[in-house]
């Protein structure tokens, strides 16, 4: 498995075959920042129903093996909900626990998604370990879905995420959670798992860079072209990163390609947190470059809005198949909702549909909320819903939920590199 797919830079178009050295990133041509995208042999959406969850999709996703007990995306058509915003053809794409609509992801959220096919990537055998960064609800999936495979890897996070480091079932010993403290945030730990990715017996995740975190995410829009029989009109999600707005599009691209699910891309509805909504800012300004906010300004924004996971101070917007890009090929529209507007959606969700929302999932229904309202979805178009995550309430009264403590806790991202060494002592045993 892997000769199934190639890599294209997005700015020159240069082919790659995927190395065995995980993972490709980059291009590593001298022009500006770009992403790679995965181009699949089968240019018609394969789909696999003995392979287990998300792996359906194997053939359009860019791996080398698959995953047992792997979750899948679940998408229904709403009654309640589109009864009370008078929509026709609302669906509701849901990653988290909801044993009743056929929801199994225990970790409570989408990134599940990506963390299994990030995995899937990787060599079999690979043994050295994986950091990924995280703002929260990344890093709890990759615990959960790394422990049960018994992948090593290194999580970390901000201090304020130490609260959602939950997983069921028990941790593997080689998955570690690392915290940066002194006030850092999602940027921080960003930084400070790019050095420790650099250091022998590491390597970095990537992020939005990552093929495999993408198109693991993109599965949701496959999901959704099973359900509906076509592509939806319009696409509705929060986001922090955008990494999940450009997946969808992405796959998107694909199905349209394949000619049977619409000659039409959805439109972005991309759905951010007052009063940090530096994407926002820059698409209403229509700025391919983001506004600049003093870091410590970024930080107290940060603190305000409704959902920690909906905070990189430097998402994937700019550079060549980012975010910009998608809007623009989508005739995109973004928005940003309060937190009074995120939690009163969420309280009409469960009320309505009986289901508790992550918070991200409610500034993503707060959105939709506010698009009907200014007449931005027509009553009889499809419109696909993107709750990233929910259930947890429900998972809390059914499973067994083992909190997950640091193994190593970093002073903050201005730690010299001595003491980072230092730190990462107590770490010896991950690496091999």
């Amino acid at each position: 498995m892997g000769s199934h797919y190639r890599l294209t830079c997005l700015h020159c178009g240069k082919l790659f075959d995927d190395p065995q050295e995980p993972f490709l990133l980059g291009c590593g041509e001298n022009h500006p920042p770009a992403l790679l995208r995965a181009l699949y042999a089968e240019q018609r959406l394969p789909v696999d129903a003995q392979e287990p969850g998300l792996f359906r999709y194997r053939r359009w996703l860019p791996i080398r093996q698959t995953w047992p007990a792997a979750g899948n995306p679940v998408v229904f058509q709403s009654r309640a909900l589109a009864a009370h915003l008078k929509l026709d053809a609302l669906f509701l794409a849901f990653s988290g626990f909801w044993p009743e609509r056929g929801a199994a992801l225990e970790s409570c959220s989408f990134k599940e998604l990506e963390a299994l096919s990030v995995g899937a990537r990787l060599p079999q055998g690979e043994r050295r370990t994986l950091v990924v960064s995280s703002a929260g609800n990344t890093g709890r999936a990759f615990l959960q879905a790394f422990s049960r495979q018994g992948q090593p890897a290194l999580v970390v996070v901000p201090e304020n995420a130490l609260p959602h480091m939950w997983i069921t079932g028990d941790r593997h010993p080689e998955v570690r959670l690392a915290v940066v403290r002194g006030g850092g945030d999602y940027s921080d730990a960003i930084q400070v798992g790019n050095r420790i990715a650099s250091l022998p017996g590491f390597f970095p995740e990537g992020g939005a860079r990552n093929v495999a975190r993408r198109d693991g995410m993109g599965t949701v829009m496959l999901a959704a072209a099973e359900a509906l029989g076509e592509s939806p009109r319009h696409y509705f999600q929060a986001v922090g990163s955008g990494t999940g707005g450009i997946a969808s599009w992405e796959m998107s691209l694909r199905l349209r390609q394949d000619g049977r699910f619409g000659d039409w891309l959805p439109r972005l509805h991309l759905v951010q947190s007052e009063p940090f909504a530096i994407m926002r800012d820059a698409w209403d300004r229509g700025a391919r470059e983001l506004p600049a906010v003093e870091e410590q300004e970024a930080k107290r924004r940060i603190a305000r809005i409704h959902s920690p996971v909906l905070s990189n101070r430097h998402p994937p917007y700019a550079l060549d198949g980012g975010v910009f890009d998608a809007l623009q090929d989508s005739a995109g529209k973004t928005y940003a909702v309060s937190c009074e507007e995120a939690g009163q959606a969420g309280r009409l969700f469960e009320s309505l549909e009986g289901c508790d929302l992550d918070a991200a999932a409610e500034v993503a229904l707060a959105g939709l909320i506010r698009a009907v309202a200014q007449g931005q979805v027509g009553r009889a178009e499809s419109v696909l819903l993107n709750l990233t995550g929910g259930g947890a309430r429900r998972l809390i009264r059914e499973r067994r939920r083992t909190r997950v403590h640091p193994d190593v806790e970093i002073a903050g991202p201005g730690i010299g590199e001595g003491q980072l060494a230092e730190s990462l002592n107590l770490l010896q045993g991950v690496r091999s």
